[in-house]
């Protein structure tokens, strides 16, 4: 070598693997082969045809010209040999022909088999029903889901039910792609398929929420459901179930690792994550060490909302609890109604059969958290309640009752017989029947803050304006009561002490507690109202929009404000967020208010509620099941999807 001069040696790239055609486009050149041993390529068709002699015939390893390999592509007699092979490689023209065509008729017979385990495992799936039973025998009436709904085709299918024949109860060894382990492959590779179709979505849409919780399952590990909440293309508002992750640890920093995982899982960026929503718990919602400040410290534009749904179940625990004695007293009641009457098959038909009133509605068990059963047992006493009571009365007369069952009705009639429990009764279906509505609406997938808020402080108010109904109240329960006077009255004539004092406390703590669960919403939805408020003139909406951009800088700009004041005169009729956002998508003025559009997106991205982690759990229950692998059970969450 001369001084100053490194040799170096040439080699293939894989640039000469690929063709570049006239538009651009690369696609790969199946002719060229490379030869690992002797370091050259070769062009397989000319190697195998041509009567001619050539560097692609010995072996090509010239890379200083690596032009030739072009040069060589476009040569007629290249060209020739490749119509040739293609000719020759058809089946007539093989010596293999008949091998080959009982090899594709195969291929196409397990096809054909496939496609109908495909599809028995689709609709299971999708309907969140269990596979496997006790046995996996054809015929057997233990087999579970998956091979009776296969035993069930094939008395339609022919084909299929001649495979069960030929097939079926083989044992290892044989294939038949019925086996369990055949079913659970396809079940996961369904759910990571499903994953990855929402996974693009949230990257089409960009921004998106997290709501998460966590629950025991059957084999008591704890489960952390995750939820994803974004605004698909078409401007709908949607939340999609992703999965469970076993966890070890409760703590805030624990629960952010697991977020912050899955997200990076999905090859989705934490910076787009715009919102977070879980329950009232302190690992969760605490400010310093919680799940949400952990979060917030990765992305300080991750805005924490806690869940309305659960606010609203606090405002009704913290008022049955913490409010009056009669409260109490009232839903201990409603409890022994429900079990005096679920007692016994008896007792139940004796009150709700009986020939002599019309029960329309039975009671329900109460429970802490679902208000629902407290609004429609408190419904069920409030219609049928002299029927119920008079029922009752005769139960405790009847010498064919036990004596128990006698002293037990007997008391719930002394009970009933009060002035100030029709009045609780005509109170708490007021009460409840709104909160249960406002509660079925604001868990609602698409809802936005705007709207939840709205309806809270519609509730708000409902509750408020009852301080000036008692009146109305009094009066109807006097029309449905057996006794005219308060038990105050009757029992201590000079401290006379009227039940309004009571029914003021509860109104009064229904909404101290309803206004400090709002102020949760208030800020978010002021800093948004700018978008959607229509009584704010030009001057508050330039104020407005200038602290809205100054506060998500990365995704809108200063021209929000005169996009804003163009918009507001452009739009009439339309209020909601939901409703702007899918007007400038129908007609197609994303690029014109790019701001405004990207704002929208920001606000309706909020969730509102986690009640989709809470639906999740239902599938807890079917994890373990007939000892199943969980991505059997989890592939039920996905069914608004349709997979190929």
């Amino acid at each position: 070598c001369r001084a100053g001069y490194v040799t170096r040696t040439r080699s293939l790239t894989n640039d000469l693997l690929n063709c570049r055609l006239p538009n651009n486009q690369i696609v790969p050149r199946e002719w060229l082969l490379y030869s690992p041993s002797t370091g050259s390529v070769y062009c397989y068709a000319c190697k195998l045809l041509s009567s001619q002699k050539h560097a692609f015939i010995s072996g090509f390893c010239d890379w200083k010209h690596p032009e030739r390999v072009s040069d060589h592509e476009k040569s007629p007699e290249h060209r020739q040999n490749m119509l040739s092979l293609l000719h020759r490689s058809k089946y007539a023209c093989r010596v293999d022909a008949s091998l080959a065509r009982q090899c594709e008729s195969e291929e196409q017979y397990w096809k054909e088999v496939l496609r109908r385990v495909v599809a028995v495992v689709n609709f299971l799936g999708a309907r969140g029903l269990p596979f496997r039973g006790d046995n996996e025998l054809l015929g057997s009436a233990h087999n579970g889901n998956y091979l009776g709904l296969l035993e069930l085709l094939a008395e339609f299918d022919p084909f299929l039910k001649e495979h069960l024949e030929r097939h079926g109860n083989k044992g290892r060894g044989k294939p038949s792609y019925l086996s369990s382990t055949v079913c659970e492959e396809f079940i996961s590779l369904m759910g990571e398929k499903t994953k990855q179709v929402i996974a693009e979505e949230l990257k089409r849409a960009k921004y998106f929420s997290v709501i998460v919780d966590s629950t025991p399952d059957l084999a008591h590990v704890d489960q952390l459901t995750f939820v994803f909440r974004f605004v698909s293309a078409d401007g709908r508002v949607v939340e999609r179930f992703l999965g469970f992750e076993s966890i070890h640890s409760h703590t805030g920093v624990s629960l952010a690792e697991s977020v912050i995982e899955m997200v990076r899982h999905l090859g989705l960026d934490l910076s787009n994550c715009r919102g977070q929503s879980y329950d009232n718990a302190s690992n969760m919602a605490g400010k310093y060490s919680g799940l949400q400040a952990h979060l917030k410290k990765e992305n300080p534009l991750i805005h924490y909302t806690p869940c309305a749904a659960h606010s609203l179940n606090l405002v009704g625990v913290n008022c049955v609890d913490n409010c009056c004695e009669e409260v109490n007293c009232f839903f201990v009641l409603l409890q022994s109604l429900y079990r005096f009457c679920s007692a016994s098959t008896h007792r139940c038909n004796t009150v709700f059969n009986d020939s002599e009133h019309n029960i329309k509605y039975t009671f329900k068990s109460l429970s802490t958290t679902r208000w629902n059963c407290r609004a429609d047992s408190t419904k069920a006493l409030k219609v049928n309640y002299r029927s119920i009571r008079d029922i009752l009365a005769k139960i405790s007369l009847d010498c064919d009752e036990k004596t128990q069952t006698k002293l037990e009705a007997a008391a719930l009639v002394s009970k009933l017989d009060k002035l100030e429990t029709v009045i609780m009764t005509m109170l708490w279906d007021r009460v409840l029947h709104r909160f249960k509505a406002t509660s079925d609406q604001i868990q609602k997938s698409d809802m936005d803050l705007a709207t939840a808020l709205g309806l809270l402080r519609s509730l708000l108010s409902y509750v408020c304006n009852l301080r000036e109904q008692f009146s109305e109240l009094e009066e109807s329960a006097r029309a449905v009561s057996v006794t005219q006077n308060y038990q105050f009255d009757t029992q201590r004539v000079r401290k006379r002490k009227r039940f309004a004092d009571e029914s003021y406390v509860i109104i009064d703590r229904l909404c101290s507690c309803l206004s400090k669960r709002i102020e949760a919403y208030t800020h978010v939805c002021e800093l948004f109202g700018v978008l959607f408020e229509k009584d704010c003139d030009d001057c508050d909406v330039r104020v407005r929009a200038a602290k809205l951009s100054s506060t998500y800088p990365t995704d809108l700009d200063s021209s929000l404000s005169d996009e804003l004041i163009q918009f507001k005169h452009f739009v009439q009729h339309e209020t909601s967020p939901v409703q702007l956002l899918q007007a400038l998508d129908r007609h197609g003025l994303k690029t014109t208010f790019p701001n405004v559009y990207v704002a929208l997106r920001l606000f309706l991205t909020l969730p509102v509620s986690n009640c989709e982690d809470e639906r999740s759990f239902s599938v807890l229950k079917r994890l373990y099941e007939n000892g199943e692998n969980c991505c059997g059970r989890i592939i039920g969450r996905f069914k608004s999807f349709v997979l190929d």
